[in-house]
């Protein structure tokens, strides 16, 4: 009798050890089956380390910019193509996060939890095909306006989501990969998408969100006048501008982007406000893109003495924008201030029948007036010649990035047309002066996007 129920212990421990190795596998393959079934190692899915088939990725045109052809990988017969869009596809190694071929992943092959990867690869068909939203000559034009400088250039639809052009600097042709660690100072951040997944100080399009604030918070900041000497002292220390403006407005501020009067309306406004109106832009939060997370834009301002609260409210001290989340905001400020989520996959591919996410940045009235105040910044300072029939509202910025550096380029803004609803973002990595070197850049894209 004992022996009995000595046997019957060890049964019903070894059946509680069973049911909890079972429940933790469970657990796990849940959790990271299609990180296992990634490995390079699954013959049925990989050959030689890449992988052996895929469903096709377009562009929203129609073009192939991904495909399998005997086994292999293929990618769009122009190398200026695929080399510009490659942060969106992906590249054979898998090592850029952002690519199709990453994030996407399961839909392209085929993989689900329950029938997994065992079966005829002929199985692929139209469900596993993508169509994105970019234009992908449009893409090779940005990346050849970058002309080969670090940096990213996007453009989207304001109202749909759609981002129409995403390219960043440096890339490298998918279809031949080169060796990365022969040349790594040519090749440095080269997997990165720097439009998504890169931060930067972002010098005077800060002002954008500075005046938002000021709008909203201080009666009568439309009629007050600044006096700007060139300079202005905060008790030991003092604010530059590169020339003294005189008596300004804020319209007039923010077109000639006075140091001066930026940095006084910040420390009125006060830490807690600036970084909560920060905050409605997008700085402190990520944004997700179709499963992408984007790298977040940082405003942290609570201990700040009086001067680096006045350099933040010029977008400068420890600021820092992430380029896709500024374009979005500038978006919200041209659609009465709602902003619409970027999308990179086509709706009908994914979720046609959810509304596209929309939320509130700021009143309308407010929107009105900073359209009005950036639409003045082209007409009075950065040229309307420059942007011929494009009706652009746009701000420059010029960022600092350390003693003996050139600082970033930004040029970042909207087309007020109801035709073309595009959103826009130019990041040039030690580019000098914003509106010279992203601009020029930021005029050949737009230029081509309304006549494609």
């Amino acid at each position: 009798m004992k022996l009995l129920a000595t046997r019957t212990l060890v049964l019903i421990v070894l059946a509680l050890l069973f049911l909890l190795g079972f429940t933790v596998f469970a657990g796990r393959y849940l959790q990271n089956a299609a990180v296992w079934a990634q490995h390079p190692s699954n013959q049925h899915l990989y050959r030689n380390g890449r992988l052996k088939e895929t469903g096709t990725v377009y562009d929203h045109r129609g073009e192939i910019l991904l495909a399998t052809k005997d086994g292999m990988l293929t990618f769009h017969p122009e190398q200026n193509i695929r080399t510009a869009v490659m942060h969106a596809t992906g590249d054979p190694g898998g090592n850029v996060a952002s690519g199709m071929l990453n994030v996407m992943w399961e839909r392209l092959t085929g993989w689900n939890l329950l029938s997994g990867a065992y079966r005829y690869r002929s199985s692929l068909s139209a469900a596993n095909n993508l169509t994105l939203t970019l234009d992908a000559g449009l893409c090779a034009l940005a990346f050849r306006e970058l002309n080969g400088r670090r940096g990213a250039v996007g453009v989207y639809n304001y109202r749909t989501g759609e981002i129409i052009c995403m390219t960043s600097s440096p890339s490298f042709d998918p279809q031949n990969p080169p060796d990365i660690q022969a040349d790594p100072e040519r090749y440095e951040g080269v997997y990165l998408n720097r439009l998504l997944s890169a931060v930067y100080t972002p010098g005077s399009i800060f002002k954008v969100v500075t005046a938002a604030a000021a709008l909203e918070t201080i009666p009568g900041i439309e009629e007050r006048q600044y006096h700007c000497s060139g300079k202005l002292q905060i008790g030991a220390d003092t604010v530059t501008c590169l020339v003294a403006h005189g008596q300004v407005t804020l319209k007039e501020a923010l077109a000639h982007s006075c140091n001066v009067t930026f940095a006084d309306i910040a420390m009125e406004l006060g830490a807690e406000t600036l970084t909560h109106y920060a905050e409605l832009a997008g700085f402190n939060n990520r944004l997700t893109v179709n499963g992408i997370r984007t790298a977040a834009g940082r405003v942290d301002v609570t201990q700040a003495a009086p001067v680096e609260l006045a350099w933040a409210g010029i977008g400068q001290y420890t600021i820092t924008a992430n380029p896709l989340a500024f374009m979005v905001y500038m978006g919200a400020i041209a659609n009465g201030g709602l902003g619409v989520a970027p999308e990179l996959v086509a709706r009908e591919d994914i979720f046609p029948a959810v509304t596209k996410a929309q939320k509130r940045i700021l009143p309308e009235e407010t929107a009105a007036k900073l359209k009005a105040m950036l639409r003045n910044n082209t007409l009075a300072v950065y040229g309307e010649s420059r942007f011929s029939g494009l009706e652009l509202c746009a701000k420059s910025g010029t960022a600092e990035v350390g003693k003996g550096k050139e600082p970033h380029a930004w040029f970042a803004g909207f087309l007020d047309r109801e035709d073309y609803p595009y959103a826009f973002a130019v990041i040039i990595e030690n580019g000098g002066t914003g509106s010279r070197t992203a601009a020029a850049v930021a005029a050949g894209v737009l230029q081509a996007a309304v006549t494609r």
